[in-house]
């Protein structure tokens, strides 16, 4: 795994290599090394949070049928948790071969910590695009969270770009109901992308116009950028600057020792003062509080 913290410049890593780490290579004769175990099914068990939690029921039902049928060719990953084990890539599989029926199931063993787990997880999804965006999103919020990595420095470890971490986190700032449309389908990454500047209200409205009248990404883009410009510009407010307004700024000035900055407007507004370093606001602390 990769060190967060680590100011050395990095190469961005290609998925390919998260999964290699977990998988059994083959060996010089194209044969695959047994590097795994049959474990028994009942003593494997989902991780209590994975990045995953949709799952297409037909598409479980045909994995069951191929597996019955030919077996679980590619092994599951696990990491053992007081005497049991936690699946860390392959929960699809797990729960396919239950389906079918198998009393075993093959896996790596793998001595991870749990944020290491929840990245290989990650890494298998998003490989596989296994995750609907609202998933995607939320595991790269986790990521961030945990690790405390910056934006670019997940983006290192998985293979992505920033830009796509960032954009996939701020769908998360989307209602939760137009969320449900992007975890359906009804609506798609890019649609979503377009609504998150809007209001919670605006957003909820265009999302089932979307929906209703299967508008393009463009289309809905278009129709934002309309939202956007439409709206009036909040006018800053006028503030009185007569004499008065000037001698009373230059009394405080000369008071507090440091910028001041006074705004009124109908008798009432604020005193805004400025000061470049602690010593300066330790002064004006003092002048204040010694009346």
């Amino acid at each position: 795994m990769a060190n967060f913290d680590d100011d050395t410049p990095r190469r961005r890593k290609a998925l390919g290599k998260g999964l290699g780490a977990l998988i059994p290579k083959d060996d010089g004769d194209g044969e695959r090394k047994r590097q795994y175990l049959q474990l028994p099914i009942d003593r494997v068990q989902v991780a209590h949070r994975q990045p995953r939690s949709e799952f297409d029921e037909v598409r479980l039902t045909e994995l069951a049928a191929s597996i019955e049928e030919s077996g679980l060719i590619q092994p599951i990953v696990v990491r053992e948790r007081q005497g049991r084990f936690e699946v860390i890539a392959g929960e699809r599989r797990l729960r396919a071969c239950r389906i079918a029926g198998l009393n075993e199931v093959p896996a790596v063993i793998k001595d991870v910590t749990d944020t290491e787990a929840y990245t290989l997880a990650l890494i298998e999804n998003i490989q596989r695009e296994d995750l609907n965006p609202v998933e995607e999103a939320l595991a790269y919020q986790k990521l961030l969270g945990d690790t405390g990595a910056s934006q670019t420095a997940l983006a290192d470890q998985l293979g992505k770009s920033r830009s796509t971490i960032a954009n996939s986190v701020r769908l998360l700032e989307l209602p939760d109901d137009v969320l449900d449309l992007l975890v359906t389908g009804e609506l798609t990454s890019g649609h979503a992308r377009a609504l998150v500047p809007l209001g919670d209200g605006e957003a909820r409205r265009l999302a089932k116009k979307i929906v209703s009248q299967s508008w393009s990404v463009r289309k809905t883009e278009e129709e934002v950028r309309k939202l956007k410009e439409g709206k009036p510009k909040k006018k800053a407010p006028r503030y009185r600057n007569d004499a008065l307004v000037r001698d009373v700024t230059e009394r405080l000035q000369h008071s507090l020792g440091t910028k001041v900055k006074l705004k009124d407007r109908d008798g009432k507004g604020k005193i805004e003062i400025y000061y470049e370093d602690v010593d300066i606001l330790q002064s004006v602390l003092d002048r204040i509080l010694e009346k």
